[in-house]
Formats: C-alpha cells, structure tokens, sequence
C-alpha cells in the first residue's frame, strides 16, 4: 500500500486499510495477517496505531530479516 505524500494524513490509508478488513470479515475470516519491511518506519507506525499487533513472520517472511509482520483480529459479520 502506498499513498502520496500529499494525501498523507487525510484518512486514505485507513479507507484503503479498511477495504480489505472489512471484505474478510464478511467472509468469515478472523484474523488478517500484513507485512512491511524494517526500513519503512510510517507504515509500521500505521498499523501499529490501526490495531495491528506484531507476530513471527508468515509464509515467505518467515525468519526474513528485513520483515516486520503484523495481525489483527476481525470481527465478524
């Protein structure tokens, strides 16, 4: 996800961060697992601030050092 300096703090990377949450909760997921790298401090930041918790890295992050991963439980619909 990436929104232009300009647009920052306007709400659009929440609007953008939503849509996926919101579409996975419809669909019964109850977890939504995302990933960032170490050298991008804002989206850490971001998620961290949106209720997106650090955890062991998933799939291809999985002990990859430039990784910081997140999840966050959904509520369901």
């Amino acid at each position: 996800m990436y929104v232009v300096p300009e647009l920052r703090g306007t709400g659009v990377a929440t609007g953008i961060l939503r849509t996926p949450e919101d579409h996975a909760s419809r669909l019964g997921y109850k977890v939504l697992h995302l990933s960032t790298g170490v050298l991008q401090p804002d989206a850490i930041r971001f998620y961290e601030r949106e209720g997106y918790a650090r955890t062991e890295g998933y799939g291809p992050y999985v002990g990859h050092p430039l990784a910081v991963c997140f999840v966050r439980q959904l509520a369901c619909e």
